[in-house]
């Protein structure tokens, strides 16, 4: 539910979380998601000196920096002898004992601060996310005074990707970053960057760079990471049996790749980069510290969810012979019982006892089966970008500045767009429209893709687009001389099509049906 929970002072002059709607009997009890600990050291302002040299290189190129890989062998020795736990412990806190102006880290928010933020949370959302991103931009470590250059493989991206990101130093994890593919001749201006993420969804893994490629292949189900609990809205959540499905070449611990994972999602809101993830809203509540409830589990497992409300509304719980205990899945066949309470396995859920039980599964559902890794992936976002930034955004808000709009407005992008002279009042640029208008959403969202680098629209729309310095960079047709059998080329650094100018629309229909046949995730030309 949009809104539930918002942050006011009391009387006394403290930020607390109140809840806005009250539409159930029975007012279900809300906890928030906190670390205990101060977080550690967080990544230095630009203006911040560091030992590092002015370009950094990856692991998969020459080595001329303070990240001291000599080869990838050396860096997957030093990842492994890494411990695998951080020095946070994350807790599930009751509501009614936590101020709302303590951050997921468990930092507390100064007085003037947090009703600087509380002020801007009631601001409308283009105005906060104007003032988010020069926020984040301010994050930024100047190219001049460091950079990353980054050689991936193209059949290894989420196994490149996991490492790279685990293997910078502080700074660098704000630093502007150049991705090349082995063997491909695009050069970088953004649109590798945004197809790295795209294809790590694709493939199932994780890194930082071809957001596109990334994103797709670390939500993969196959990898292990995350899984579909939620069939209704498809929607990722943190896949309890991780430890068990994660497979890496290289036998890199999970909880290390959820970290990974933290720090890519850390790094797309800081480059402004959408990506084609749809994640649980449980998820991206937690990542903010919004409160969660029995309502929440609804948007995990709409059946569990209609169990335990049955439970509390209806009397002889006993009859359902519950215990405190639940049965949980280890690797693929293999069942074990954990229980809620010492001993849960021997005590009877009954009448008297089953608000405890409920409040117990809640936990569980939302929490206790995936603390370890949402405690990696937090501290991940958060390596990135201070929690504090992300305090007036509730989940829904959040979700668009992460993942953009799915739907491609043709009315948008044609208003947006910028043409060339040759293009001006002519029957190609009106057939290229009517062509776009005709396709199919799949289709649309494939030609954005070739296009920008990225299938998915920003959340301020087509006026939104960018190149890879995060400076405004709109949609550009460039009128071009038809040849014979000419096919209309794309430059996703700089968001253009090259479009022939063709002497019918059947002939560019075809060119653009033809061009959509091929594969958005490869540079091969431009």
């Amino acid at each position: 539910m949009r809104k539930q929970w918002v942050r006011l002072h009391d009387v006394h002059g403290v930020v607390r979380w109140t809840r806005r709607f009250l539409d159930a009997a029975q007012v279900p009890d809300a906890h928030v998601i906190q670390m205990n600990t101060p977080p550690l050291p967080s990544t230095p302002p630009p203006s911040s000196s560091g030992n590092l040299s002015p370009v950094v290189e990856s692991p998969r190129t020459t080595h001329q920096s303070s990240i001291d890989c000599a080869s990838p062998n050396d860096l997957l020795q030093k990842l492994h002898q890494a411990p695998t736990e951080d020095c946070h412990v994350i807790m599930w806190q009751p509501l009614d004992t936590t101020p709302a102006n303590v951050t997921v880290l468990g930092s507390v928010v100064p007085p003037a601060t947090a009703s600087s933020l509380l002020e801007i949370s009631k601001l409308p959302f283009y105005m906060k996310y104007a003032w988010f991103l020069h926020q984040v931009h301010d994050l930024v470590v100047p190219y001049d005074e460091l950079h990353i250059k980054v050689k991936v493989m193209r059949d290894a991206i989420v196994q490149e990707a996991v490492e790279n990101l685990l293997s910078y130093p502080p700074r660098a994890l704000c630093a502007i970053v150049r991705y090349e593919f082995t063997g491909e001749s695009a050069q970088d201006a953004g649109a590798v960057q945004r197809e790295w993420c795209f294809l790590c969804y694709i493939s199932g893994i994780i890194t930082l760079g071809r957001y596109m490629l990334v994103s797709e292949g670390l939500l993969v189900e196959a990898n292990g990471l995350f899984v579909v609990l939620n069939r209704e809205d498809n929607s990722y959540f943190i896949n309890p049996n991780s430890s068990h499905a994660w497979r890496h070449p290289n036998h890199m611990d999970h909880l290390k790749a959820f970290h990974a994972v933290g720090r890519f999602l850390g790094r797309s809101l800081l480059d402004g980069q959408v990506i084609p993830m749809h994640l649980s809203p449980v998820l991206l509540k937690a990542i903010l510290g919004v409160p969660l409830t029995l309502d929440d589990v609804e948007g995990l497992d709409r059946t569990v969810h209609k169990g335990l409300l049955y439970l509390l509304d209806h009397d002889n719980a006993q009859d359902l012979a519950l215990t405190f205990s639940v049965s949980e899945t280890h690797g693929h066949n293999t069942v074990v019982e954990v229980e809620l309470v010492e001993n849960g396995h021997l005590r009877a859920v009954t009448d008297a006892n089953k608000a405890e039980y409920v409040r117990l599964m809640v936990r569980y559902l939302v929490f206790g089966r995936v603390e370890a890794q949402l405690s990696a992936l937090l501290q991940g976002v958060y390596d990135v970008v201070p929690p504090e930034l992300l305090m007036p955004f509730d989940h829904k808000e959040f979700e668009l500045i992460l993942c953009g709009l799915a739907e491609v407005d043709v009315a948008d992008w044609k208003a947006n767009t910028v043409t060339s002279s040759n293009l001006d009042n002519s029957s190609p640029l009106q057939w290229f429209w009517e062509v776009v208008e005709a396709m199919s959403p799949v289709d649309r969202s494939r030609l954005l893709q070739f296009a920008t680098g990225s299938s998915r629209v920003p959340v301020q729309g087509f006026k939104g687009l960018t190149s890879y310095d995060g400076e405004i960079c709109r949609f550009t047709l460039k009128g071009v001389p038809y040849e014979g059998g000419a096919y209309p080329a794309t430059h996703a650094c700089y968001n253009r099509i090259d479009l022939p100018l063709y002497p019918t629309k059947d002939m560019m229909k075809e060119a653009l049906t033809m061009l959509l046949l091929s594969d958005p995730t490869g540079f091969t030309i431009e």
